[in-house]
């Protein structure tokens, strides 16, 4: 049997070593049903240098407070505490998982990145990743209600979990 996780990260940059702000990851079942959520927001002022693109920052002030709260946010972690935590909750369903994103070249790698770097092995499967926008490919603009902020790693994670049930169920696939 499958466990599948909706990943999401907001970070300040469109690079795979950008500096992330936060994580957050829902486990989901195949009616969209989200069974568990996972957010951390990490604390940046611990590192020595940040890994930022010009455009995302653009694109962060033209959102309005949202880069702020996470900047601010008294509750931040140190990034490899937050991995810990990341690896801890998805050891709880580490058989069969699969690690769902919106596009599996920037949050799944950017994390695999981060684990590497701070010597940590990676708490999935080299194959466990799966691609949203695959299936968005192919199951064309669903409408999905959107619950909460966007751009929060989490809210963003809940509905990509709900779009991903959603698709399956119309391209007629199991999750």
């Amino acid at each position: 049997m499958s466990t599948h996780v909706m990943i999401d990260v907001e970070a300040l940059g469109t690079n795979n070593d950008s500096q992330l702000l936060s994580i957050g990851a829902c486990e989901f079942n195949g009616k969209g049903d989200v069974l568990r959520t996972f957010y951390r927001v990490i604390d940046i002022e611990e590192n020595t240098h940040v890994n930022a693109t010009p455009s995302t920052i653009v694109f962060w002030v033209d959102q309005g407070p949202g880069l702020l709260e996470l900047l601010n946010d008294k509750g931040g972690k140190p990034e490899y505490e937050v991995l810990y935590d990341l690896a801890a909750w998805l050891a709880e369903r580490r058989e069969g998982l699969e690690l769902w994103a919106n596009g599996t070249k920037f949050d799944i790698s950017a994390l695999e990145s981060l684990y590497k770097a701070h010597g940590c092995p990676v708490p999935w499967k080299y194959n466990a990743d799966r691609c949203m926008r695959t299936l968005r490919r192919f199951a064309g603009n669903l409408d999905i209600d959107f619950n909460g902020r966007p751009h929060h790693a989490l809210d963003d994670a809940v509905w990509q979990a709900k779009y991903v049930a959603a698709a399956c169920e119309k391209l007629g696939l199991d999750l």
